[in-house]
């Protein structure tokens, strides 16, 4: 119950922000995934102060937003559709996680 109230308010305020054609689900686990993933990223890529992880959440959640609206349309036949949105994820936080360690590559010594 408190999952379903999380999914529409959630899906709501982003959609009232920006017109996003991704199901409440798939925007739940972008949002969830994105924020695990700037945490551990954010220990592999060079600090900018304060807007580290927010940059690598913005990077993270875009990559896995793109990824789930443009593989929507895509049904795998093995797997079960909540199952397809992780995997679709997966591949968006991996196209992040690249751009932004390519972008923000590490101080060396």
């Amino acid at each position: 119950m408190l999952s379903n109230l999380l999914y529409s308010t959630l899906s709501n305020a982003i959609d009232h922000l920006i017109r996003l054609d991704m199901s409440s689900e798939a925007l739940l686990m972008s949002v969830l995934f994105s924020a695990a993933g700037a945490i551990v990223l954010s220990r592999f890529t060079g600090t900018i102060g304060n807007l580290t992880i927010p940059l690598n959440f913005s990077a993270l959640f875009i990559g896995t937003g793109i990824t789930n609206i443009l593989l929507a349309g895509i049904d795998i036949p093995a797997i079960h559709y909540q199952q397809e949105i992780m995997l679709y994820t997966l591949l968006g936080l991996i196209t992040g996680s690249f751009a932004m360690l390519w972008c923000v590559r590490p101080e060396r010594s």
